[in-house]
């Protein structure tokens, strides 16, 4: 077992205590457990899960201002080996042992705010939430993305980012935001976990990341509410949260014979300006989230680069000689958009749906075409690029439908609830179907089922073919290997 507590969050919990003797506190969490197995093999996928999550106020309220102290607090569970064919005991073992699990403690928020009537001052480690729809919102990017909770409740993707938030409520019915994210930080996407279900063409190390993404980031939005609606518009300029492929340098050794590539990586500098309106007709709500996007990976030098990484025959050779750089200067721009309908179905049925869709309108971008001796590449910039920002979704499908079914029974108790996401491009699709049930107060205990469907009976089995590659990077095929059941319990305190 590691139990992994930094050093700030050591002073954090010590400046928490030091406190809490003079102000009101307010706290609430739940803990939680569930197993994953797939329906093929009935293995256990041993992805991480948050296996406690407390949210502690700490406040002293005045005639005039309003000094609070916020933090979510959470431990996240994480099985390294576990081996299901063995006996009951030895499972047990397995769970608890130093050596087959990860703990890992963190404050996902810390923040301290200052309010009145009129306005609020945030700063610290927080959550933000931009967007109307409820989830895949092109605007709900502010915070990097934790991929292995995709496949979890929706607040638990989001990795808590130090920043300034400063809200102004002016004329009753506007609100202005301003928000600075003083350093930037991509998304967590697991690399080389053969338990997640998407998989990426590369694995990249940090010796390959050009280090051009370190200016603050900054984001505004002003918003109008009206008797049945409301109006949003943002604008943000920072760096994406996904990486892309900058270019490559090729290196020579001593002989000029043997050569190796040192692929560089990037995170491109992007602006965005989004627009977003919440509807309320009768029973009907309508959400629609706009954004449109313009990025630009820059014009960064490489050639001054020394070779670092690993290759098989580095330890006999010194590469030192440049003997060629390319890098393809990407240019794009493009928009994103979410349109959601909320609706009461007869039988007291909540439906939901969703239309979510991702088009570029420019891409531009130099071809790397180098030719030695023993050593050829050639690549065109625009094949490679993909959205750096936005919804999650869009790593996953171009055009996309959401459809949720969610109806309560036995005095709000028992909940059965049919989410369906397919891909209108493509013929991926997923379907998921819960059942929760609230055993007692604050205790309550689900099941679900999870079925995704690819394309691979499309593409022949030969890897001598092409197609045989598309097949293994359409995100939908390993979701459909990722099918599962899980089972969950969870506790309210």
């Amino acid at each position: 077992m590691q139990l992994k507590i930094t050093l700030n969050n050591f002073f954090c919990t010590i400046i928490l205590f030091a406190i809490v003797s003079s102000y009101q506190i307010d706290g609430m969490g739940y803990s939680n457990v569930y197993a994953i197995n797939k329906l093929s093999n009935q293995s256990l996928i041993k992805l991480p899960f948050r296996l406690l999550s407390y949210n502690l106020s700490i406040s002293e309220i005045t005639s005039e201002d309003n000094f609070s102290i916020k933090a979510n607090f959470g431990i996240e569970h994480k099985i390294n080996n576990f081996d299901s064919k063995n006996s009951l005991m030895n499972m047990l073992y397995d769970l608890i042992s130093f050596q087959n699990v990860d703990y890992d403690a963190e404050f996902r928020e810390l923040y301290f705010s200052l309010g009145n009537s009129i306005s609020e001052i945030r700063i610290g480690k927080q959550l933000h939430s931009w967007g109307a729809v409820d989830a895949n919102s092109p605007l709900d990017f502010l915070n990097p993305t934790d991929y292995y909770y995709l496949f979890t409740d929706s607040d638990e993707t989001k990795i808590g980012k130090l920043s300034f938030l400063f809200d102004l409520y002016f004329r009753d019915s506007y609100k202005f935001q301003l928000l600075v994210i003083p350093e930037h930080t991509s998304n967590n996407i697991p690399l080389n976990d053969p338990d997640f279900p998407i998989a990426l063409p590369a694995t990249v190390q940090d010796y390959q990341f050009l280090n051009n993404y370190k200016k603050p980031e900054i984001g505004a939005c002003i918003q109008k509410s009206f008797n049945n609606m409301d109006w949003s518009l943002h604008y943000f300029s920072g760096f994406d949260r996904n990486y892309n492929l900058y270019g490559a340098n090729v290196f020579l050794d001593d002989f000029d014979i043997n050569s190796v590539t040192d692929t560089v990586f990037s995170f491109r500098q992007t602006d965005m300006v989004a627009l977003s309106n919440v509807s309320f007709i009768d029973d009907l709500t309508i959400r629609s989230d706009i954004a449109y996007f313009k990025t630009n990976s820059g014009n960064h030098p490489i050639e001054s680069r020394l070779y670092s990484g690993k290759d098989p025959i580095a330890e006999f050779l010194n590469f030192e000689t440049l003997a060629a750089t390319s890098y393809f200067n990407i240019s794009a721009e493009y928009y994103q958009y979410c349109f959601q309908l909320e609706y009461g179905l007869p039988l007291d049925i909540n439906f939901t749906t969703q239309l979510f869709g991702y088009e570029k309108i420019i891409v531009s971008g130099n071809i790397i075409d180098i030719e030695l001796t023993n050593f050829e590449i050639y690549l065109d910039g625009k094949d490679f690029f993909y959205p750096g920002l936005g919804s999650p979704l869009a790593t996953l499908a171009e055009k996309a439908l959401v459809i949720n079914l969610d109806k309560r029974f036995n005095d709000e108790l028992m909940e059965l609830q049919f989410v369906s996401l397919i891909d209108l491009e493509n013929e991926g699709k997923l379907f998921q179907l819960k059942y929760s049930y609230d055993i007692i107060d604050d205790l309550n205990i689900s099941v679900l089922y999870y079925k995704g469907i690819g394309n691979k009976d499309k593409y022949p089995d030969n890897p001598d073919t092409e197609t045989i590659n598309e097949s293994l990077l359409y995100p939908f095929n390993g979701m459909e290997d990722f099918s599962h059941i899980r089972a969950q319990l969870k506790y309210f305190f």
